[in-house]
């Protein structure tokens, strides 16, 4: 039976990969701004898709997506979900990557101001020959992957306010300071995307040092 959602309500969803032994999680917020009918067609599986087109193809061999995990976080908690996307697999870039905590950087920007209102998505998994020094190459075909990733997540996950229709999710930043940090999280701490800029410098995570987990 497809899970259903109303407007105002929030979903965390989770790219799950490996990398050199290690889980690397990539965590999204959306909130739903026309009523759903099926969130797994018209969040996840959209969602994913962009991923699966766009960056898959220009990541590392090293790396493979292995599943997402999505969930209702507002305004109740709901029961997490799992799902392994038609084409999960291997990055089809060069198998000699750059170490686990090298990420590419894609800037979340918002109508607001302060640091509760912008974010950041930190993307594992990026081939030594993509990039110059400390920046991704513009020329290559990593850096156009990203930027074609941040086209597709604006094209189906920005909207204006209000959207208007059905089925149409807004992919959001969510702030822990003014939501809170445990579940159910309150819709006070999230604010609606309206730019998702990737960055040529490369990013650090340092959670993803091997041995220290995602």
């Amino acid at each position: 039976m497809p899970i259903t959602a109303a407007v105002n309500d929030m979903y965390q969803v989770t790219i799950e990969g490996r990398m050199e032994g290690q889980v690397t999680a990539n965590v999204f917020h959306f909130t739903c701004v026309g009523a759903d009918t099926d969130v797994e067609t018209h969040l996840i599986l959209v969602f994913i898709q962009c991923f699966i087109d766009h960056l898959l193809p220009v990541i590392t061999s090293s790396w493979t997506l292995e599943r997402v995990r999505w969930k209702k976080v507002s305004p109740a908690l709901g029961v997490e979900q799992i799902s392994v996307p038609v084409g999960a697999a291997a990055g089809g870039g060069n198998a000699a990557a750059l170490p686990s905590y090298c990420s590419a950087v894609i800037s979340k920007k918002t109508l607001s101001g302060g640091r509760s209102h912008r974010g950041r998505t930190y993307i594992a998994g990026i081939p030594e020959n993509q990039t110059i020094n400390s920046a991704l190459d513009p020329a290559l075909p990593f850096w156009a992957g990203l930027l074609a990733f941040a086209a597709c997540v604006i094209a189906a996950f920005v909207h204006p306010d209000p959207a208007g229709g059905s089925n149409i999710w807004d992919l959001v930043v969510y702030s822990p300071k003014l939501g809170g940090a445990t579940f159910p999280y309150a819709l006070t701490g999230s604010t609606a995307v309206r730019e998702y800029v990737p960055s040529q410098q490369l990013g650090t995570t340092r959670s993803r040092k091997v041995g220290r987990g995602s």
